[in-house]
């Protein structure tokens, strides 16, 4: 889980890291926040907790925010495409954080007692090209 909001928000809500979903999912009530939504004109099919759901695209700028005993770490700020759904399923979420948009954005290295979000760039730093043949 990690801490997520749009900017300006007093709230944080919890976000799930889903490395195998296709994109990040949020609840409407999140968009109605802030984060500057836009349509995409676009819908998607999402399977998602058991069902099926047509639902609509947009484009919304996201905040991870640190923990709070990390006092000197400030928010981190990325826009993607997200999907919106409603009505939300997931009890004390808001967020499911997927590859499209959240994984383009963040180097997310994983551990036994929790993870690092580092900015995308980070892997291809510890890992140029030519040394993943």
């Amino acid at each position: 889980m990690i801490g997520v909001s749009v900017p300006d928000a007093a709230a944080t809500f919890s976000a799930i890291i889903d490395t195998g979903g296709p994109i990040t999912v949020v609840d409407r009530e999140l968009l109605e926040l802030g984060g500057d939504a836009v349509s995409a004109d676009e819908t998607m099919v999402l399977r998602l907790a058991g069902s099926t759901s047509e639902v609509p695209l947009y484009e919304f700028t996201l905040e991870a925010r640190p923990p709070l005993e990390l006092t000197d770490e400030r928010p981190v700020r990325w826009r993607e495409v997200v999907a919106v759904l409603d009505p939300w399923p997931h009890q004390g979420t808001a967020v499911i954080l997927g590859q499209r948009g959240f994984l383009d954005a963040f180097t997310v290295t994983f551990g036994p007692d929790g993870f690092v979000l580092e900015p995308a760039t980070t892997f291809g730093e510890r890992f140029p090209l030519a040394d993943r043949g």
